[in-house]
């Protein structure tokens, strides 16, 4: 590659305490690689700049367009961005899902600069240079995880997941690429978040982590159906101490960082990172939000009975209005947690059949802080099949509007259930969102089926 003619786009500064200005180039700036990274400061700064475009990614946008594919939010109030989703139709005009399209690939882009530009830095020594390909590493994993995830049909979808994925870009070049099958880009997320568990650093401020890596290794095995090394990877994390679950349920912190983010986004006032959440679901400020759970969740809440505090998150009536976000202006958004980990660790555990007394203790620890001890507590002589519906639902409850539960719902579909979401089958056209307008122009690149569910 002639790095003389490499751009570069920088972007604003990922909006932590602990940055203090690391990015000094104004948005929109574009400067040769050459130019731009002469030192190991000006890595950091541009490795900053691609938290910087994931923090705008899961401010709540990816999360929210997740829950509207899926069945626990209700038809949007009148964004005709949102309808689109809710009503799985998207094409590739259709903003919202363009605009995380090409975020997903400014950060991947970054990500893939960061790693091939070490040659140009003197002062780089061997520690940093590793941390700093191991935390680009994970960025680029996040990224082409979410961007799957939302643009190709789930893991395990064909026999041998040659079906087509998303484009993987593992060099800087942005020369026009096809879309590579779902299992050759599970492949380099899998091997990108492994260099990331052996190489970043146990302790890295609100930037990536060992645990940070392995929490997503857990999610990632999980969904492709390899049980046991989503438990072990969970069980890592658990065991660490590091982290401990909130007695509160408040999980969605002002100012700290709660004790069971294992990753996350980190917001303060102005900066704008919740803004998603805060102006689409709060309920305090509006009679009419844009989005509400949907009848459907507000039922299955309501088969708990009495008791159970995460009833405070909905409140009932014409909408079923989300509360979770009341009361705050901004507030740090949790990616990876101790919550989803036990259950992923409880549900693994069920499938696997091994170690039901652990995954009976998953459950409980989870239904205790919500009933109380003692209090619809799951029985010691639980079966799996009991053990594994009980993490199914307690995991949707749980990750209530945190853009979770489709993801499992597909997962079931892959291993032969009949899995209806909202009338509708689970691979039906749409439950994939349409490509951005700019791979249209790609020759031979194929895009998704339009047509709706219906």
């Amino acid at each position: 590659m002639n790095y003389k003619h490499l751009l570069l786009f920088v972007g604003l500064t990922f909006g932590m305490a602990s940055c203090n200005g690391l990015l000094e180039f104004e948005p929109g700036d574009v400067i040769l690689a050459e130019d731009a990274i002469n030192d190991a400061d000006d890595l950091q700064r541009l490795l900053v700049s691609t938290y910087d475009v994931v923090a705008n990614l899961y401010g709540g946008r990816v999360q929210i367009v997740n829950e509207l594919r899926g069945p626990n939010f209700g038809a949007p109030d009148n964004s005709l961005d949102f309808t689109a989703v809710y009503n799985r139709e998207t094409t590739f005009f259709t903003g919202i899902n363009a605009g995380i399209y090409t975020d997903f690939y400014y950060a991947i882009y970054r990500s893939n600069v960061v790693i091939e530009n070490f040659q140009f830095v003197q002062d780089l020594d061997e520690v940093t240079k590793t941390r700093l390909e191991a935390e680009a590493r994970f960025v680029r994993a996040i990224c082409h995880w979410g961007a799957v995830k939302l643009f190709a049909r789930p893991f395990g979808y064909s026999s041998d997941n040659s079906h087509n994925g998303v484009p993987l870009r593992l060099e800087s070049s942005q020369d026009p690429l096809p879309r590579a099958t779902v299992g050759a880009v599970y492949s380099a997320i899998v091997s990108d978040l492994q260099f990331a568990a052996e190489n970043l650093p146990a302790s890295n401020g609100v930037y990536a982590t060992q645990l940070a890596a392995q929490g997503y290794l857990a999610q990632v095995h999980f969904l492709m159906g390899e049980y046991d090394l989503a438990a072990a990877y969970a069980t890592n994390v658990i065991n660490s101490g590091q982290f401990q679950l909130d007695e509160d349920l408040d999980r969605f912190e002002t100012d700290l960082v709660n004790t069971e983010t294992v990753f996350g986004i980190v917001s303060q006032p102005n900066d704008f990172r919740s803004s998603w959440y805060r102006d689409n679901l709060r309920s305090d400020n509006t009679s009419s939000p844009q989005l509400a759970f949907s009848d459907d969740f507000a039922f299955f809440m309501s088969l708990s009975g009495g008791g159970d505090s995460r009833s405070d998150w909905y409140t009932a009536g014409t909408r079923a209005l989300c509360n979770r976000f009341n009361n705050k202006e901004y507030f740090n958004i949790p990616l990876v947690h101790l919550t989803m980990l036990h259950l992923i660790r409880s549900e693994a555990l069920a499938e696997t059949g091994t170690d039901l007394t652990t995954a009976i203790a998953d459950i409980n620890v989870i239904r205790t802080r919500a009933f109380g001890a003692g209090n619809n507590d799951l029985d010691a002589e639980s079966t799996a099949e009991e053990i594994r519906d009980a993490a199914r639902d307690e995991y949707r409850k749980e990750t209530a509007a945190e853009g979770h539960w489709t993801d499992q719902l597909l997962r079931r579909g892959t291993m032969g259930e009949q899995i209806i979401i909202r009338d509708a089958p689970w691979d039906c056209p749409g439950m994939s969102l349409q490509f951005s307008n700019t791979e249209t122009t790609v020759q031979g690149f194929v895009l998704n089926e339009e047509g709706g569910c219906l």
